[in-house]
């Protein structure tokens, strides 16, 4: 009987980096990865694959698109080896993973390929393809993350309606493709399509797109996707489907119809629990099926904590790897605040958005058409957007439309994680043109100090 003082079960984001972190501490720790699964859904069916497909589209699309607008003229056909853009895409998994994997294990974790069960509050039966074992911990962390959520409207066949898993694993593109959801991953993969060419019809039952978002990002968003030709049907639920000559008919609640090649099915994701028998460790659920966790990560269990997707606090990577430390700090008696505002989201779409903080109060925005770098390099759609308390001028939150959303919004979440003061930026030196340097703007625009955008009229 092998004993542990830590045990992980779950080899994602929020899995490796509480098992690597629990090490780190001293704590003798295993992470239990289902086989060839390391990294999880992230680095399996999400996050990287996605990416690397949204890479090859936006090349496609400065050559198709952009570069005329630079003077180069591209003559002749362009010719899309799907096929080929897959294969670096799996190339791109398998060198994470076998990174990946030298890592945990540099860092003193032992890692057992193997699915895990409860046994008791205490003990896990772990399967292997050949033998099963029962391992002993003082504590566990459950970080077995999420799954697409089903439609019961139109069942998965994962030939022509396919969910974002089988979408990814397509190997020829689609004509055309209907997306039936228009949150963050229906509208990624909705963009990455249309880059690469296949005509995109994104149907939402809501009366706008990544609604959880904010208006303003909506908004642009939606500006930009009639711009890129995909077309948006609006507070319209699908009722049914047809399959018609290799081709779906989606049939909407007000007699509109949609064809398409290709379904993808985006509506969401659902905690994965299956065969952990929670029940003999003594792990409550919610109604959703989601672990219940306190603001340490701790179930009703108190040596048996849950992170990530599958206690629902707060569904991203990010967030899993840091709800792994908070989790192990408390195992260690040491308090570690996880603030969802702080956590910042962050969309991979054409321009990129990300968020961090409450977007209530005031705001004042500045545009990227104001940016230098935005100018030369032709990307100037989009905004910056900085949200406070009018009266103590306290920054609240930001939201970036633009290039390079994505990365520019850690500099926000430095700034409201560490409650700086407004003078920080004026005290900073930002590299130019540089599009970073464009989120000071806004800040200093709270106090009218801003450099680089017309002063305000007074009584504005």
């Amino acid at each position: 009987m092998r004993t542990y003082d830590v045990v992980v079960i779950g080899g994602g984001p929020g899995g490796y980096v509480a098992a690597i972190y629990a090490a780190h501490q001293g704590l003798k720790t295993a992470l239990i990865s289902k086989p060839k699964d390391l990294g999880g859904t992230c680095l399996n069916r999400g996050c990287i694959p996605s990416k690397a497909l949204i890479s090859s589209a936006e090349i496609c699309r400065t050559v198709t698109q952009d570069a005329q607008k630079h003077g180069i003229e591209i003559t002749g056909p362009i010719k899309i080896h799907y096929d080929q853009l897959c294969q670096r895409k799996d190339q791109v998994i398998q060198t994470m993973q076998s990174g990946l994997k030298v890592t945990i294990l540099s860092h003193g974790v032992e890692l057992i390929d193997a699915y895990a069960s409860f046994e008791s509050p205490t003990r896990l039966k772990i399967q292997k393809e050949t033998q099963t074992e029962m391992i002993d911990a003082k504590y566990f962390i459950i970080a077995t993350g999420s799954e697409v959520a089903t439609f019961p409207v139109i069942p998965f066949d994962h030939q022509q309606i396919l969910s974002s898993t089988s979408l990814l694993e397509l190997k020829e593109l689609p004509k055309s493709l209907a997306v039936i959801g228009g949150g963050y991953i229906g509208c990624e993969i909705a963009c990455m399509m249309r880059g690469l060419g296949v005509d995109v019809t994104i149907i939402e039952a809501l009366d706008r797109i990544i609604k959880p978002v904010g208006i303003s990002p909506s908004d642009q968003l939606t500006e930009s996707f009639h711009k890129l030709g995909i077309r948006l049907e609006l507070n319209k639920k699908v009722t049914g489907y047809e399959k018609q000559d290799k081709m779906i008919e989606l049939k909407l609640e007000n007699g509109q119809t949609v064809r398409a090649e290709k379904v993808l099915i985006a509506i969401g994701r659902k905690p994965f629990t299956e065969k952990l028998n929670l029940e003999k460790a003594g792990v409550y659920t919610n109604q959703r099926g989601f672990i219940q966790v306190d603001e340490a990560m701790r179930t009703n269990i108190p040596h048996i904590y849950a992170i990530g997707d599958v206690n629902g606090v707060f569904m991203l990577a990010h967030a899993a790897s840091y709800q792994g430390k908070v989790a192990v700090d408390a195992i260690r008696n040491i308090h570690r605040p996880f603030n969802p505002d702080l956590v910042p989201q962050v969309i991979f779409t054409k321009p990129e958005i990300a968020v961090v903080g409450k977007l209530e109060g005031l705001k004042e925005v500045f545009p990227y058409s104001a940016n230098g770098k935005a100018v030369a390099s032709e990307k100037t759609f989009g905004t910056i957007s900085v949200y406070y308390q009018p009266q103590t001028k306290r920054i609240l939150g930001v939201e970036i439309v633009g290039e390079q959303a994505t990365t520019m919004i850690a500099i926000a979440t430095i700034y409201l994680t560490q409650e700086l003061t407004l003078d920080t930026f004026d005290t900073t030196i930002f590299a130019h043109p540089t599009y970073a340097e464009a989120i000071v703007e806004p800040f200093e625009m709270v106090v009218d100090k801003q450099i680089h955008f017309p002063k305000k009229r007074k009584g504005k």
